[in-house]
């Protein structure tokens, strides 16, 4: 990813930031979660991300003054490199690190190491800095939902002059609207996806297992060129639509539908998309939901634009899905943001209490899926981006069911 495109949107993402916390009366935020530090510095913590254990590293973002990040001594030298904030600040951990061959990095000698990661280092520093800032008795905003009790209870006694107030929805609110960089990232990443599931599909053959299938699309996301992982990725084969980690012990069977849904993350963002699979001919029933959710579908997605009051692609989709074939269908949302959090469906949603206006920068997901015991699952997602004039998908391919396997 071009260095002008993170650095332009480091530049935006403070700026954005630092209004908003004027708005919500803060002095400082605290970027805890990984999502949010990552949203700042275009890099992530590789221990934060792995372990999700908040103030393991963290970034202090206050309303004047600059930036900084706090890290592990292992970590900082790639944190460093491969991100926007200048300015960093390491606690040591329990791992050794030479410095004989650095001059230049030599550092204070240690005769006894940590145990493992220890809130006294980590919370500390951050205390250190806060107090140094001159926030240790300001309003600091920080991701309540991401903080545990141990932690929470480090930070109130290392800073007790401080007030903690939850800023998730100021960091949702500026994660919203998408930068330049941040739909490349999600655009490269749902077409490596798109061509990543239909080259594996087109190799799927009826007797094929479960196990083989999911295998397949697991290599090929890997070794796709500019991949960094796969935040999930949810196969059902035939009547077993749940969600599962672990392949099923089936076969797949003539007439049997193959759902794929799945993110695959560039640089921290995963584009959220499904298509449908069926081996061989639909059933008249496969055929009559099918319609029905594309209808709704269709639908959605040429109702959005800017100034589109999410609300309204809601009650239309429904409406459309019931007229369609399916009388009872119910859901609690069509779509979702897409991005960088790690529980995927990320605000604002396309939901019937959703009244916040579509703005230029939006990127949803719209999904309208289907799950019934003894039938399976039928899933098409699109990625929608809301231009200035309209909208584009960032997904290419048809949405209908593509067949597969027509033969053993």
């Amino acid at each position: 990813m071009k260095d002008r495109l993170r650095r332009a949107h480091h530049e935006i993402v403070v700026e954005r930031l630092r209004s908003l916390m004027e708005e919500a009366e803060l002095d400082a935020l605290i970027a805890l979660k990984n999502d949010n530090f990552t949203y700042i510095h275009t890099a992530a913590s590789p221990f934060l991300l792995q372990s999700g254990f908040a103030s393991i590293a963290m970034i202090i973002l206050p309303k004047k003054g600059n930036v900084v990040g706090i890290c592990p001594d292992f970590e900082r030298p790639a944190v460093e490199a491969e991100g926007m904030v200048p300015e960093w600040y390491d606690y040591p951990v329990w791992i050794y690190i030479d410095d004989q061959f650095a001059p230049e990095k030599k550092s204070k000698r240690e005769s006894e190491k940590e145990e493992f990661f220890s809130l006294g280092s980590s919370v500390g520093l951050l205390a250190d800095r806060l107090r140094a800032a001159g926030l240790d008795k300001s309003r600091v905003g920080v991701e309540m939902m991401s903080i545990q009790a141990p932690v929470w209870e480090a930070m109130q006694g290392a800073v007790p002059d401080a007030t903690f107030v939850d800023a998730s929805q100021v960091f949702y609110r500026s994660r919203s609207v998408k930068t330049e960089y941040e739909i490349e990232c999600l655009r490269y990443g749902s077409r490596v996806q798109e061509d990543v599931v239909f080259e594996t599909m087109a190799e799927v053959q009826v007797g094929m297992s479960h196990a083989e299938i999911m295998s397949r699309l697991r290599s090929k996301a890997l070794a796709a060129k500019g991949i960094d992982s796969i935040r999930f990725m949810y196969v059902s084969a035939g009547p077993l639509f749940a969600p599962t980690v672990s392949p099923y012990d089936v076969n797949l069977q003539e007439g049997d539908l193959v759902k794929y849904d799945g993110a695959l993350v560039v640089r921290g963002y995963g584009a959220d998309a499904a298509w449908t699979f069926i081996a061989g001919e639909p059933s008249p029933d496969q055929a009559r939901v099918n319609h029905a959710l594309l209808a709704a579908h269709r639908a959605a997605v040429e109702m959005m634009g800017p100034g589109v009051i999410p609300r309204d692609v809601f009650n239309k989709a429904m409406e459309v899905a019931r007229k369609e074939g399916l009388p009872d269908y119910v859901r609690g949302h069509v779509g979702h943001s897409v991005g960088l959090d790690q529980t995927i469906e990320e605000p604002p949603l396309l939901s019937a209490v959703s009244e916040e206006p579509m703005r230029p920068g939006n990127v949803f997901c719209v999904e309208l899926p289907y799950y019934a015991h003894g039938f399976g699952s039928i899933q098409n997602e699109d990625i929608v981006l809301i231009t200035e004039n309209g909208r584009e998908l960032l997904t290419r391919s048809e949405k209908r069911l593509y067949p597969i396997g027509a033969g053993s």
